[in-house]
């Protein structure tokens, strides 16, 4: 739900074929002992073949409620179901306006149901808003929701480009205890969680309800606990508990008709983008295509799979990990399909000089050299290891631990990127972020 699970809708993608046996299974369960054993991956992994369970692997020296875990933006399946069967009810259409709901919405009257599911809509992506990290912990009402979202500029004009805004997904739950004068999280247990006799799943309200369900970030030594979202702001984008069975048989259902139609189910997976259908995405491995979504929401990661040509389920909750969910669905199904495949590396560096604390400090990233598009605080964390805290109106917002590499060379994982310093009379002279071929300067101001 942050603006790094942008990273997470570059699923998949490579060429070719094998069979599944019980080396190939046991490559899948060395990759996640290696992330196990990396402090890079709590959580559970559950693979299907039709209704057969093929492979399961659960790693958490953590506690996760019942199995349980916040699946974040796997919620918006859920969300994308109830309003198909809405349409087919004939209570709402995909050409029905934003305006019939909600006219203050710029554009409103130009945005439909079918903007809305398949993220064409240009409306601003609330977790974009600059405050949402500092108070993802505080009870939003639904008016507060709808002022930050009117308030805020459109990314562009409706059907003039696709991309991926919660706020769509919010707006549609919203709609669904319009049209029913029921709640979302009745709507979703009696449209979806019954029909699918799912044991373990249901949508957060309040704070009781996430009272017991945790995320963790690694501080190079340790885990400890995260902030906990509030499940108001995500909403009908990203509330939902489940566990990896229950999201396989969601997908299972789903698929096989029990959900919504045929007709809805090639609707859903429409595409409006190289990957973004309404309410699914496209998720190319090899030669074989999967459907499904991909989740985040504060140190939680999710993902729920179907590749329909091998009748195949794969589902994957965690409360931390330090790879982003794309890349550990890879790993997977690489281990699992007899692909060539890399580990990734886990930077160790045992030099300590300079010291730690020379790094630390407040800077600012700027294109060039003349306008601020970040502002960042470095940290110390254990064991030679740094944070990146991104700063928001001042205060602490989203945190990365960056992994040594060498004397002036630190590693920022989720975004792929080199935090390289260089050094003058043992101060930090100049620090540049590399990201790809992209190089950005930062400025030390504190």
């Amino acid at each position: 739900m942050t603006k790094k699970a942008i990273i997470l809708l570059s699923f998949l993608i490579t060429t070719n074929c094998f069979s599944q046996t019980d080396s190939n299974k046991i490559a899948v369960n060395n990759f996640l002992n290696y992330l196990s054993k990396e402090n890079s991956f709590l959580g559970t992994v559950e693979m299907k073949k039709g209704n057969e369970t093929v492979y399961s692997y659960k790693s958490n020296p953590l506690k996760a409620e019942n199995g349980q875990y916040r699946v974040g933006s796997v919620t918006k399946i859920f969300t994308a179901i109830a309003v198909f069967q809405l349409i087919e009810e004939k209570k709402l259409t995909l050409q029905t306006p934003l305006s019939k709901f909600y006219p203050q919405i710029k554009y409103a009257d130009q945005i439909t149901i079918e903007n809305l599911l398949s993220h064409t809509s240009g409306i601003f992506n609330i977790t974009f808003w600059d405050n949402y990290y500092s108070t993802r912990n505080q009870n939003f009402s639904k008016e507060q929701i709808l002022n930050i979202i009117t308030k805020e500029k459109p990314d562009f004009k409706p059907n003039k480009d696709c991309s991926y805004s919660n706020s769509n997904y919010v707006l549609l739950g919203y709609i669904i205890e319009d049209l029913t004068g029921k709640s979302y999280a009745t709507n979703i247990d009696e449209r979806i969680v019954k029909k699918a006799g799912l044991q373990k799943t249901f949508v957060a309200e309040n704070e009781q309800d996430i009272k017991q369900y945790k995320s963790y970030l690694f501080n190079g030594k340790d885990w400890f606990e995260d902030v906990s979202s509030h499940p108001s702001l995500p909403f009908a984008a990203g509330a939902i508990i489940s566990n990896v069975s229950d999201l396989n048989k969601l997908m299972y259902h789903l698929f096989h008709g029990d959900l919504v139609s045929n007709e809805s189910l090639a609707v859903m997976q429409k595409l409006k983008s190289k990957a973004i259908g309404h309410g699914l995405f496209k998720a190319p491995f090899y030669d074989k295509i999967g459907w499904g979504h991909t989740g985040g929401i504060d140190e939680f990661k999710s993902a729920a799979l179907y590749f329909p040509s091998e009748d195949l389920y794969l589902s994957i909750t965690c409360n931390g990990s330090r790879l982003n969910i794309n890349d550990i669905m890879v790993g997977i199904l690489s281990a699992y399909f007899d692909k060539k495949y890399e580990y990734p590396v886990f930077y160790h560096s045992e030099v300590t000089k300079p010291e730690l604390a020379i790094f630390t400090g407040t800077y600012k990233a700027k294109i060039a050299g003349l306008v601020t598009i970040a502002k960042f605080e470095i940290t110390e964390a254990e064991n030679n290891y740094l944070f990146m805290n991104e700063l928001e109106n001042g205060k602490i917002g989203e945190r990365a631990l960056l992994e040594r590499m060498d004397a002036n060379t630190f590693f920022l994982r989720n975004a792929k990127g080199k935090l390289i310093f260089t050094m003058e009379n043992n101060k930090v002279k100049n620090l540049v972020l590399e990201q790809g071929k992209m190089a950005i300067k930062c400025v030390k101001v504190k």
